[in-house]
């Protein structure tokens, strides 16, 4: 492959709603538009087939992304063929990733008993959530694996743990919410205290009897009688 083109903005950064220009410059060849192709990578598409969405400058060395949105991104080439030979200059496309109010905990911090249920809560607030997930101590959580169990609903986001205990409850959870372009986060501390019994002794009335010796002489004499 030749070596004539090169990307002038190989590492592109788009603003949402707003054209981005990818340009490439061409040496040690003569070329016009009719050289040059832009190609939309993953996969592979010819932008000369969706002219709502791009435009090419005159000389063909410029692609205009009219307006640039979370579809946008990824990969391009401007590939110049000339002569039975080609040469393309690669760009990539991101979008900056800033911080939104995307989620919120219900609580902070969790307090559960032991042998009941632990259950992590966080609302979803109005922006566009993309992608929700759940990391406790460290590691990724996977919904119905190890005793976790994940609600993901229209409003909220919920982590429980069945029948938890001290020992193997998380100490800190965190739910992890990815937008278009933004990303936000909400860490929850857990506390355990012990499921205790309390005994609490109720009073009794104790009923004792006394018995006089004449009481008990008809008895005994009837027993004698019959010879026991």
């Amino acid at each position: 492959m030749a070596d004539w083109v090169e990307a002038v903005n190989p590492n592109a950064e788009g603003t949402m709603n707003e054209p981005l220009e990818l340009t490439c410059k061409v040496s040690g060849v003569e070329v016009t538009a009719e050289n040059i192709m832009w190609i939309s990578t993953e996969p592979d598409t010819d932008t000369a087939t969706m002219k709502k969405v791009y435009s090419v400058s005159d000389d063909g060395l410029t692609l205009t992304i009219k307006k640039f949105n979370a579809k946008r991104i990824g990969g391009y080439k401007c590939v110049v063929e000339k002569d039975g030979k080609t040469s393309e200059g690669v760009f990539e496309v991101t979008l900056p990733i800033v911080h939104e109010d995307l989620i919120e905990p219900v609580e902070e911090t969790v307090n559960f008993v032991e042998g009941e249920d632990l259950v992590l809560q966080v609302n979803k607030l109005e922006g566009t959530i993309t992608d929700l997930t759940w990391e406790c101590d460290g590691e990724t959580i996977v919904n119905g694996e190890n005793g976790f169990k994940i609600t993901n609903k229209k409003g909220f986001s919920k982590l429980i743990v069945k029948a938890a205990d001290a020992d193997s409850a998380p100490k800190s959870c965190t739910c992890h919410a990815t937008g278009v372009g933004s990303q936000d986060s909400a860490e929850i501390t857990v506390t355990a205290e012990e499921n205790t019994i309390t005994i609490t002794p109720k009073k009794a009335k104790l009923n004792l009897h006394c018995w006089k010796e004449e009481m008990l002489y008809p008895v005994l004499r009837q027993k004698k009688f019959l010879g026991q």
